[in-house]
């Protein structure tokens, strides 16, 4: 016998205990805690704590953004600027206050040359507040009287917000012809943001002087007009760019994350993410009129088709989505079923739309929405019932972002009253969602890849005694012969199993089996260093893959295996139960298959046992040689 301690052995058995100090495989208690999860961790709660920040975050975005921009007025005693600039102070844009203003309404839509010559005038019906508004497609005629005087130093400029898909003629006091503005086309004026039409007033208005205006617009929204100073436009259009680019910018370097996530990772959630928010960012240029900047976009941008085009098509990509990050096809198959209903109705709308629009296209679209809108929230809510962790990101990221689109979709179809905070809310919303929808899909992948790891280290090692399982410990072996042929390196393996185990469950029962298996692993791994190769072959059967070992070294191996179990008795439930290994050596030949190692380690294995068991057999080539111990 064999009594020093092989030169490659790390550690020294640790008798019964339950735990391995230092092991090539997972011990069993570790198994144990994967089963059970405990020990994990909660890396939920960090996803939660980082909602909550998000959430914290939309909110004071959605707050700020739906303040008015504009600045501070004063309050009722401020001087109105009617004084030539001569008799006041520097101009204060703070202490501005915007003149008041008469508006009457014509429904017809005359020769201009008549309504300025005034055929019209007793046409024109009152109209209360400063909002304008044309019928979808129809030009509308408006008369405004300025009812004090509007200082010419003051620079003062005629604005109507919510620009988009408008065409504006105004005539000012003795002008014969009118000015033309609009957000697309060759009336686009390039001097100011796409916030508000502005028309210039150089030589400002006196009390009573009237504008006449014709608008033509492409839906039903209203729009402010006022009298403003050119200093306070220009803050408002500086206001409008800055937080239009951070929207724009944050939306961008997600839909890029997003993808470049998907083309790193493969999956296929993130693909549809990306598409959603790419499509979002492009409705929301079109609709805000940055598409001007680039000359082929302001061809197609303010065709009602495009509008359609692109929103219908963001929401189909939301709903691929959203059907993947819920996992439907699967959790609630009857809704995802619905989800397709209204995905093939909004696809047939959105190939129509490529050649032509029709009355009730944006209504058709937006009932739509509003039942995928209904559904989806259903979803949500049935997901989080179910305790499904992505839904709880869905609905705090995406909760918010649903309500708002559905007081857009009833103020753009005059179902309620419309929303000025709507304007840098909703844009605002998108963004703070598609970061929230981003964090959710990244967790749901990492508790994919968690769980997919669970099974994976389940599948690989036994649950009772941790070492490899029988199928992983067999392609491992596969795996360290090529690499000993290729690299024509040693490689040695012992096989060995208890003397007598039959007997032992026969008259202890299984459960004393059991633990005499889990506490032997624990022995004889514990005497192996942590690249060496342990695996339960079958039964009581273990096989050992010794790399980087000849034949002899590996015989000096297996004795300290024997002398762990063998050294002292098992204490299994406060009886002593002695138990010994019988095993076998085989060093890898040149050109041998893995299959032909085992055969003679398992040879070799038969002649201890056929030796009288409890002692080491070396398998050699030649029987002269035949190690023995």
């Amino acid at each position: 016998m064999h009594a020093g301690v092989c030169a490659g052995t790390l550690q020294v058995a640790n008798r019964d205990g339950p735990h391995p100090r230092n092991t090539g495989a997972l011990g069993y208690a570790q198994v144990t805690r994967l089963v059970t999860g405990r020990g994990m961790g909660k890396p939920w709660r960090r996803g939660w704590q980082a909602l909550l920040v998000l959430l914290g975050m939309w909110a004071v975005a959605a707050i700020a953004s739906a303040q008015d921009v504009s600045l501070p007025q004063s309050g009722p005693s401020a001087p109105s600027p009617v004084a030539p600039r001569s008799d006041r102070e520097p101009y204060d844009p703070t202490h501005y206050r915007a003149p008041s203003l008469s508006l009457s309404r014509l429904e017809q839509d005359p020769v201009p040359a008549r309504v300025l010559a005034g055929e019209f005038e007793r046409r024109f019906e009152a109209v209360s507040g400063d909002m304008l508004w044309a019928h979808k497609g129809q030009a509308t005629w408006w008369r405004i009287i300025v009812n004090q005087d509007v200082a010419e130093a003051d620079a003062p400029q005629l604005t109507i917000d919510r620009p988009s898909r408008r065409e504006i003629e105004l005539w000012r006091p003795g002008d014969d012809l009118p000015l033309r503005r609009s957000i697309y086309g060759p009336d686009t004026d390039l001097n100011h943001s796409t916030r508000m039409i502005v028309f210039p007033l150089p030589r400002g208005l006196r009390n009573g002087d009237r504008l006449y205006l014709r608008m033509l617009a492409a839906d039903v929204m209203s729009s402010r007009v006022e009298i403003q100073p050119l200093a306070r436009v220009q803050r408002e259009d500086m206001m409008h760019v800055g937080l239009r680019s951070v929207v724009l910018t944050a939306m961008g370097v997600i839909a890029v994350l997003a993808f470049g996530f998907w083309i790193g990772l493969r999956e296929r959630g993130y693909a549809y993410l990306g598409l959603t928010l790419v499509l979002q960012i492009l409705t929301l240029t079109s609709d805000g009129g940055e598409m001007r900047v680039v000359p082929w976009l302001n061809e197609i941008a303010p065709d009602s088709r495009t509008n359609i085009v692109l929103n219908t098509a963001a929401v189909l990509a939301s709903i691929r989505f959203l059907i993947f990050f819920l996992g439907l096809r699967t959790t609630q198959p009857k809704a995802a079923r619905l989800l397709d209903w209204c995905s093939i109705s909004l696809g047939g709308l959105l190939l129509v739309s490529l050649f032509r629009t029709w009355k009730y296209s944006a209504l058709f679209g937006n009932l739509n929405l509003l039942v995928v809108v209904a559904l989806v929230l259903y979803c949500t809510v049935v997901a989080v019932w179910r305790r499904q962790r992505e839904a709880y990101f869905l609905l705090l990221a995406w909760l918010p972002l649903m309500l708002l689109l559905v007081a857009l979709v009833g103020a753009n179809h005059q179902w309620w009253p419309e929303f000025s905070w709507l304007e840098y809310t909703f844009p605002v919303g998108l963004a703070f969602g598609g970061l929230g929808l981003l964090l959710g899909l990244t967790s749901k992948l990492q508790q994919l890849r968690r769980d997919r790891d669970t099974a994976n280290r389940l599948a690989t090692y036994d649950s009772l005694t941790g070492a490899m399982t029988r199928a992983a410990i067999s392609q491992s072996l596969r795996n360290a012969v090529d690499s000993a042929h290729r690299s024509h390196r040693p490689l040695s393996v012992v096989f060995f199993d208890i003397d007598h185990f039959k007997r032992i469950n026969d008259e202890h029962g299984h459960r004393v089996g059991d633990e005499t298996l889990r506490i032997v692993s624990l022995r004889t791994r514990n005497r192996l260093r942590a690249y060496d190769l342990f695996g339960r072959y079958g039964g009581d059967e273990v096989l050992v893959v010794l790399a980087d070992t000849h034949l002899r070294d590996a015989v000096r191996v297996a004795e300290h295996l024997r002398e762990s179990v063998s050294g002292s008795p098992l204490s299994i439930d406060g009886r002593l139960l002695p138990v010994s290994l019988s095993l076998g050596v085989a060093e890898l030949m040149p050109d041998e298959t893995p299959e032909q190692l085992l055969e003679r380690a398992d040879a070799a294995l038969y002649a201890s046992k056929s030796a009288g068991r409890d002692r080491v057999t070396g398998h050699s080539v030649e029987p002269e040689r035949e190690v023995v111990s």
